[in-house]
């Protein structure tokens, strides 16, 4: 769902007139068409499946491993992906709050 919000936002209106980094352009006219607008909230679906997705591993690694093993003896593999999900848990947050001043911001 989200991925299609992100590439309808291509064929509204001419496309996002932005560049990746979402700052608007500053013009007189500005872009009053609802393509970025559909773009940001393509991120914010994108930002709350990842969310969820972060939670989940992390939920899962605490949970799901046994009681004789502790942290310190499982996978390498294990450790770096709780380290990114807990990053993103982290930093998913801030980014939904940009995005959500942004539109805030246009509208």
């Amino acid at each position: 769902v989200a991925l299609l919000m992100v590439y309808q936002s291509f064929f509204i209106g001419g496309g996002p007139g932005s560049s990746w980094t979402f700052y608007p352009p500053l013009s007189v006219e500005g872009q009053p068409e609802l393509s970025l607008d559909s773009m940001i909230l393509g991120l914010h679906t994108v930002g709350i499946g990842s969310l969820l997705g972060a939670i989940n591993f992390m939920v899962t690694v605490q949970n799901m491993r046994s009681t004789a093993v502790t942290l310190d003896q499982i996978s390498m593999f294990v450790w770096t992906s709780y380290l990114t999900s807990f990053l993103l848990v982290l930093s998913v947050p801030v980014l939904a709050g940009s995005l959500l001043f942004l539109l805030l911001d246009r509208n």
